[in-house]
């Protein structure tokens, strides 16, 4: 599965710098490790909007990144994230609906000004089936629109889902206990948040249970 994958990283020979949008979790964290088993360069960017989560996922970004001799950067968008939000009527421990397009164009900028031409990000086959912003009808017109910018757009794992994510990833040795997914923002995983049971039931399909984190409740 790592060779299929890596023939999705459409790159030229050589080494490349790749904005990675990283979060910390099962998805981002498999592909720092991609990019660099495919003899890239990986430039981590982490987007602070205002999740409840945020102070833990960006440390253990901060932790994985650490461990690879790799400076991640994060950018601030908190009080961005807390307007949108307030225009909801409830608060939610996510603040921006439709994220990722956001996501997207903050990372361009980033991008161009760095001088960096391909973005990835980690839109798996199962974030499609939930999220509007992460189907390919919504994803093509925006590759094709970057692509006159001169930006390359990226999702590697946007065919696999989260159980062949966790594969993948313990192939090329992610450390799980240094990702994060919860959206408590809690130093221990909740295990009953949407996001933990997503994750419980990858591992338990991927049959690595035993590689995961410990959850503080049973679902």
């Amino acid at each position: 599965m790592i060779d299929q994958v890596q023939q999705l990283l459409p790159v030229p020979a050589g080494r490349e710098h790749i904005l990675l949008l990283m979060s910390g979790g099962v998805e981002s964290s498999t592909l720092l490790r991609l990019l660099l088993s495919a003899g890239q360069i990986p430039v981590p960017f982490f987007l602070d909007y205002a999740q409840r989560a945020a102070t833990k996922e960006w440390q253990c970004v901060s932790a994985q990144c650490r461990q690879l001799e790799i400076v991640p950067r994060r950018l601030p968008m908190a009080e961005l994230g807390e307007a949108l939000g307030k225009l909801r009527p409830h608060r939610f421990h996510v603040p921006m609906l439709q994220r990722n397009l956001i996501a997207i164009s903050v990372a361009v900028s980033a991008a161009a000004a760095m001088g960096i031409r391909y973005l990835c990000m980690g839109i798996s086959a199962d974030d499609a089936t939930v999220d509007v912003s992460s189907q390919e009808q919504v994803l093509e017109p925006l590759c094709t629109s970057l692509a006159v910018l001169g930006r390359e757009l990226l999702f590697p794992l946007q065919h696999l889902s989260k159980p062949e994510i966790v594969q993948l990833g313990q192939g090329l040795g992610v450390e799980w206990d240094l990702s994060y997914s919860c959206l408590l923002g809690r130093a221990q995983h909740c295990g009953v948040c949407p996001q933990c049971l997503k994750r419980r039931e990858a591992f338990r399909i991927a049959g690595l249970q035993a590689a995961d984190i410990g959850y503080a409740r049973e679902p």
